[in-house]
C-alpha cells in the first residue's frame, strides 16, 4: 500500500531544460568549448550536473577544464533556475490529488538542494511536501540507495515498500528499486516510457492524470476519487 510518492525534479515535476541549458552553454562557452542546442541538452541530463558537464563536453576534454566549467556553471545556474521552467501540465493537479489522497509528499533530487528549494518554492508555493533534498557535500546520491537515507528519516515510520518514487530516468528507476520503493514513470520528461520500463520502471502511466489513477488505486482511502474533480 503506498503512504507516500517522492519526486524527482528535473523532467517530473519541472521542464527544466531551458535555464540548464542555458547556464550550460554558457559555462561551455566560457571555457571555450563548443555548445548544444536545448534539445541535444536534453541527453545529458539525468545523472548530476558533473555528469551533464562531462557529456556535454568534447570527447578527451581535460579534467582542469571539466571543473572549470563545472564551476561556472554552479556560479551560473542559482541566478537563472526560474527564468523559464515551468510544471509540466497537470502537474499541479496531480500534487493536489494526491495530497487530497492522504498521501505524504517528497521530492529527492541530484540537484544541488538551494536551487532545488529555490524552484519548489517559486513554482510549487503551497505545496506541502514532507521533504526536499538535493545535493549536499557528503550525501550520496541517486542512484546510490544511500541517497535514500534522508527520506526515510523525514517520512518515518513509513518503510520504503509504502514509498513511491517518480523518475524521467534510468537513474530514478535504478534508485527507486535498489531503494526498495515502487518504480514509477514520468514519462512526459526527457526520457521515452520504452527506456524507462527497460530501466525497471514498475508503474508506467502516459500522464500525471495516469499517474493519480495509478497511485490511488494502491493509496489507502479514497480511491476513487476523480482526478479532474480535485
Amino acid at each position: 500500500m503506498i503512504k507516500a510518492v517522492v519526486f524527482d525534479l528535473d523532467g517530473t515535476l519541472l521542464d527544466t531544460i531551458p535555464d540548464i541549458a542555458g547556464s550550460l552553454n554558457r559555462a561551455l562557452a566560457a571555457c571555450g568549448l563548443p555548445t548544444h542546442a536545448v534539445q541535444v541538452c536534453r541527453q545529458f541530463v539525468g545523472g548530476g550536473i558533473r555528469e551533464a558537464v562531462r557529456k556535454a563536453a568534447p570527447e578527451n576534454t581535460p579534467e582542469e577544464t571539466l571543473e572549470k566549467v563545472l564551476a561556472v556553471y554552479l556560479s551560473d545556474y542559482p541566478n537563472h533556475c526560474t527564468d523559464t521552467t515551468r510544471c509540466y501540465s497537470g502537474v499541479p493537479e496531480l500534487l493536489a490529488g494526491l495530497e487530497d489522497l492522504g498521501l505524504l509528499l517528497g521530492v529527492l533530487s541530484n540537484k544541488t538542494e538551494a536551487s532545488t528549494r529555490k524552484i519548489i518554492e517559486t513554482l510549487l508555493p503551497g505545496v506541502p511536501f514532507r521533504c526536499v533534498f538535493g545535493r549536499v557535500d557528503g550525501r550520496p546520491l541517486k542512484p546510490d540507495p544511500a541517497a535514500a537515507a534522508p527520506v526515510l528519516d523525514a517520512l518515518a515510520p513509513l518503510t520504503p515498500q509504502e514509498i513511491a518514487y517518480v523518475g524521467d530516468s534510468g537513474t530514478d528507476m535504478t534508485f527507486a528499486r535498489s531503494a526498495g520503493m515502487t518504480a514509477a514513470a514520468a514519462p512526459w520528461g526527457y526520457r521515452t516510457r520504452e527506456e524507462l520500463v527497460k530501466a525497471g520502471a514498475e508503474l508506467t502511466p502516459d500522464s500525471p492524470a495516469d499517474l493519480f489513477r495509478l497511485l490511488a488505486s494502491a493509496a489507502p482511502g479514497r480511491a476513487d476519487k476523480k482526478f479532474f474533480e480535485i
